[in-house]
């Protein structure tokens, strides 16, 4: 088998990809919001950009997994990074020239959404093939993928909240160059990397889609982990777009604070997918989720709370570090769970729910705090949160689920 690039073969490439693509996302995911804010000074309106986003982007997702089928992962993955790059690149044009309206601005957003949409779902497969191509563990190479992006969320809010207090239309700029960035590095990616692609090519189009549909739904697990992914989402994603630019500009403090928090979390959560790496492969999920993720809810506490500067840092050190430990989990279950023919529609399925929770959390979190305030919504989201927990950890069948995930086709006591 050539091994074109090293040892590693494209491996080492698609990490870089990742890295660039981490990011682009986390610089943009501040520039943004805060962008809106200044010009419109309502967190319902940064709120309904977010929501802009995340709605097409959660269509997409839904039925992109026959098309990453049939086309292929890398050139799925390219001809969606193209559409992202030019339509940041168009904001940041007219955003500089003073051009932009709040329309334009949620028509480019809902572009770039559509088009992450179906982009991140193929990416998100070029990791465990890089490594399948050399013969190296897929589930080791999801890890590291996992840690590739921890790497992109260490310096894209810093360098986000930067350009953001100087000049908006700089970060969409940076943006744009990063994605066309991880776009060339996606397009020189050897074809025979794709070894289990395998297009349906017998099948209609909604033929396809409504098999994995059915297939999804038959594996209760897999349903449950996503329904808890959604709640979640729509309980946390609208920290970073809603909550914190909103917390910062009543605190006086400015964007700066932003990227200094989100930054230290960041270098925590670098530390913990380094031990993840090693951890998850041992411990059991249930015990990884337990952990990972009620070490999230001092986050919103501290904030609801008026908890002095040094106890919101304290609060996102430890959110950062725990939060580390169950992505590669989830991911590895979403890859080795499903069978492979399914795989692709499985977590285009699954994905887009998730997005549908973060999306609707973004816009009705907005609306929440722009007429309650920052202290109700974030206790009623803290309690929310550890109940959607405590009822997922009370499911067996995810109790049980060990360390090295297994096809829901396969016996439970037979190897993989």
């Amino acid at each position: 088998m050539s091994r074109p690039l090293s040892k590693y073969g494209p491996l080492p490439w698609v990490l870089t990809s990742t890295v660039a693509g981490s990011l682009s996302s986390f610089i943009l995911t501040f520039t943004l919001p805060w962008f809106v804010l200044q010009t419109t000074g309502s967190a319902g309106k940064a709120g309904l950009v977010v929501f802009a986003q995340l709605t097409p982007l959660l269509l997409a997702r839904l039925l992109a997994g026959p098309v990453v089928d049939r086309v292929g992962l890398r050139k799925v993955a390219v001809v969606c990074v193209l559409i992202e790059a030019v339509s940041v690149g168009t904001m940041a044009l007219l955003a500089a020239t003073d051009r932009i309206t709040y329309g334009v601005l949620l028509a480019l957003v809902a572009v770039l959404g559509a088009a992450a949409g179906a982009g991140v779902l193929a990416m998100s497969f070029l990791a465990p093939s890089a490594a399948k191509y050399v013969g190296l563990p897929e589930s080791r190479a999801i890890s590291m993928n996992t840690t590739a992006m921890t790497v992109g969320r260490v310096a894209g809010p810093l360098i986000g909240a930067m350009l953001a207090a100087v000049n908006p239309a700089v970060g969409m700029g940076m943006v744009t160059a990063l994605m066309l960035t991880s776009g060339v590095i996606i397009s020189r990616l050897p074809s025979g990397m794709e070894p289990d692609a395998k297009p349906q090519e017998k099948e209609s189009y909604w033929k396809s889609l409504k098999g994995g549909i059915t297939y999804f739904g038959r594996d209760k697990l897999i349903v449950r982990m996503h329904v808890m992914l959604a709640l979640l989402g729509l309980l946390m994603a609208p920290m970073n777009g809603v909550v914190l630019p909103l917390w910062a500009k009543e605190a006086g403090s400015g964007p700066q604070i932003i990227g200094v928090l989100t930054a230290i979390a960041a270098c925590a959560g670098l530390v913990g997918s380094f031990v993840a790496i090693h951890v998850t492969e041992k411990v059991r999920p249930s015990l990884i989720f337990a952990g990972g993720y009620l070490l999230l809810v001092p986050q919103l506490l501290v904030m609801a709370l008026g908890a002095p500067v040094w106890g919101v840092l304290a609060a996102w050190v430890v959110a950062g570090f725990a939060g580390a430990f169950p992505p590669p989990v989830v991911e590895r279950i979403t890859y080795h769970r499903p069978a492979l023919e399914f795989r692709s529609r499985v977590r285009s399925l699954g994905s887009s729910a998730v997005y549908l929770g973060n999306a609707v959390g973004n816009l009705v979190v907005g609306v929440a705090v722009d007429r309650f305030g920052l202290t109700g919504p974030l206790i009623g989201a803290a309690v929310l949160y550890v109940g959607v927990m405590l009822w997922l950890l009370s499911k067996p069948d995810v109790r049980q689920l060990k360390p090295e995930v297994r096809s829901a086709d396969e016996p439970e006591d037979g190897e993989r």
